[in-house]
């Protein structure tokens, strides 16, 4: 297979070079070399700056007829290849000396594909004029971060038979360009809050490295903040002059804003089944209101996360007399029902499976019908919801639903009804909050037991409330690598409504994550108690309400729910008073592949506001994950240092996702 020829290169390589190396903008100042460039010119350099290796190719390219074709600088695979012509490939790529720009980078912008890391995948073929390309891709790539005089060389060590190829890549960054001097002028009537965010907001900083791409950013922040303001037809002219000899730059820009417009009417079309007042509400603006363009940004996310369009676009028509812009809204519909078919495998529910089948826009109203079947070897769950957004304003809806399950877990095996009435409401960025009345009943057929008392009871109703409320600044619901997480719950039930049981159950979940170096170090505590009150007593909390530990995602030491008290048959009893917590450090390996090292600790007691730190089990342990895009799969052992008579110290867990 052919990846380059010369005849390829040759056209749009002479071009890009002539764009990129003209000579119609730069300037000398006795003899230094110096570099400027100006709006509607690319950063320039000089004819005399350009790198040897980038010479040596310009006259290669130029030497051959047009329409030739080089056949040392076409890569061919095993399909192309003469019988006569060894079929080299990659096994290994190195790079050494990158500092100021990461390996994936330089990965991703040459073209000489580097190795699976899966066996089974087929080494890419070399080519050793791509790779010499690569060298000047390298050098532009430092050049665009400040680095004009940086330079990358390689060698090659081949096997014995010349079928396989290491490549070791070596980069000298050298000295980086330094803007001493920056000059920011801003035209028109603009507020001194406007200009101060402008002044903070500049990438972009005087004594540090100045750069294309910063330059080149700092013009889309000034753009970019004046698009929110109100100001969508700004202008910036830039200018900056780089000495490259003796490594400064001075940069100028002259912002001139433009009109201040203000929200119009909103229009929309292309809507057949779904009312326009359903799509109107997601507006994250007020007619009359300046105008923004992160506001229109975010009405297209609220529309389209409706889940009833496969297509939303937003364009402002601006009105230049009234200085208005009006907002067309059109979308494209998408079919109301669909049907999604899940699988997977953990340690603690083997094979499971799901199925889950959605009406959407239901009687109209935008709202959902949902019907699913969750089976695993643990679980069997048929549920029916129905769900209408918007029911206390925007980011909140009210969901029915009717809940059929039976459960096969170490603590029990019973089957339960239970139908749930709830209602949630996001607000401000981070914030939801969550309640709901459930109606339960259960049958237990057989659990893990202490007393007579407790073997005799089988059948339960009960009636409880749930409140919730949740803080989640994290940058990733399936994978985070920064931000925080505060939950708490609070569920109460009471015999005065007809439950069987009078209890309240209160948790705290904190969660953190920091990112440093693209090393995760990661945290989770939680806290929870189950009061009793009335005529209910410690042990007459039912044991499906009660706390387990144990397992994949809590205390890796210990085997799913069996942390805590147990019976005489090593059956988990569960506890009215739970405390764990975990720390983790996730790294990576290799491309997909990372790594992680916990700590796991904690203890499920019997009575409530019962916490003795002596009782307090521990479980080092390490992992392997492999991210996909439904979230990283991963491996985890852990080791228990203290554990229960009769659980095994070390303990496997296959499952996808973090284990917090």
């Amino acid at each position: 297979m052919i990846k380059y020829t010369a005849t390829y290169l040759l056209f749009p390589l002479l071009f890009f070079l002539f764009i990129n190396f003209s000579i119609t903008s730069f300037s000398q100042e006795s003899e230094d070399v110096e570099q400027q460039f100006e709006d509607n010119t690319s950063l320039q350099q000089e004819e005399n700056d350009i790198p040897p290796a980038l010479d040596e190719i310009l006259d290669k390219k130029e030497s051959q007829p047009q329409g030739s074709s080089d056949s040392s600088a076409a890569t061919k695979d095993s399909e192309s290849t003469s019988p006569d012509e060894p079929n080299v490939r990659v096994s290994k790529v190195k790079i050494k000396g990158a500092k100021v720009v990461t390996k994936q980078q330089i990965e991703r912008i040459i073209g000489t594909d580097f190795p699976s890391i899966k066996f089974w995948v087929k080494k890419p073929p070399f080519d050793e004029e791509v790779l010499k390309d690569d060298m000047i891709r390298i050098q532009r790539l430092y050049a665009n971060n400040g680095y004009y005089d940086a330079k990358a060389t390689y060698e090659l060590k081949y096997n014995k038979d010349e079928t396989r190829v290491e490549i070791k890549i070596t980069i000298e960054e050298g000295e980086p360009i330094i803007l001493t001097d920056i000059d920011l002028k801003i035209e028109g009537d603009l507020s001194d809050e406007i200009k101060k965010q402008i002044t903070d907001a500049v990438p972009l900083k005087v004594d540090e490295t100045f750069s294309p791409n910063g330059y080149q950013q700092t013009k889309g922040v000034i753009s970019e903040i004046l698009y929110n303001r109100g100001y969508p037809k700004s202008d910036i002219e830039g200018e900056a002059l780089v000495n490259r000899r003796e490594k400064w730059a001075r940069a100028k820009f002259v912002v001139k804003p433009g009109l201040i417009y203000k929200f119009g009417v909103i229009k929309v079309e292309g809507n057949e089944k779904v009312a326009s007042y359903i799509i109107e509400r997601e507006a994250d603006f007020k007619e009359g209101k300046i105008f923004s363009l992160s506001k229109i940004n975010e009405t297209q996310a609220n529309i389209f996360q409706l889940g009833l369009f496969r297509s939303v676009v937003i364009d402002p028509v601006y009105n230049d007399e009234e200085q208005i812009a009006d907002i067309a809204i059109v979308v494209k519909e998408r079919k109301q029902g669909s049907v999604k078919i899940g699988g997977g495998f953990g340690t603690e529910d083997k094979l499971r499976g799901q199925v889950i089948w959605t009406q959407r826009n239901f009687f109209g109203g935008g709202r959902r019908l949902e019907v699913s079947g969750k089976f695993s070897f643990i679980t069997q769950r048929v549920e029916t919801s129905v769900i209408q957004p918007y029911i206390v304003g925007k980011d909140s809806e009210l969901s029915g639903t009717l809940n059929f399950q039976r459960d096969d877990v170490p603590s029990f095996k019973g089957r339960s009804f239970l139908t749930t009435a709830a209602l949630t409401k996001d607000f401000w960025k981070y914030y939801s909050v969550f309640s709901s009345l459930n109606l339960q009943f259960s049958k237990i057929e057989d659990s893990a037991t202490r007393t007579p008392e407790e073997r005799s009871r089988e059948n339960f109703f009960l009636t409880f409330i749930n409140l919730g409320f949740e803080r989640d600044a994290t940058d990733n619901i399936l994978n985070p690598t920064r931000g925080t997480v505060v939950s708490t719950g609070l569920e109460s039930s009471f015999s005065a409504l007809g439950s069987d049981v009078n209890y309240l159950k209160g948790t705290i979940e904190l969660r953190g994550y920091k990112e440093y170096r693209d090393v995760v170090f990661a945290k989770k505590f939680t806290i929870g108690v189950i009061q009793p009150f009335g005529s209910t007593q410690t042990l007459d909390i039912p044991i499906f309400k009660r706390f387990f530990a144990g397992g994949s995602t809590s205390m890796r030491g210990f085997p799913f729910q069996k942390l805590g008290p147990l019976d005489r048959n090593n059956d988990p009893l569960g506890g009215n008073s739970l405390l764990v917590g975990s720390f983790e450090v996730r790294y990576p390996i290799y491309g997909d592949f990372g790594g992680v090292a916990f700590l796991d600790y904690g203890n499920v007691y019997t009575d409530e506001w019962s916490f003795p730190l002596q009782d307090i089990k521990y479980a080092p342990g390490l992992g392997l994950r492999y991210d996909t895009i439904i979230g990283p799969v991963r491996f985890d052992v852990g080791y228990a240092l203290n554990p229960e008579p009769g659980i095994t110290r070390i303990q496997f867990f296959i499952s996808i996702g973090q284990a917090f």
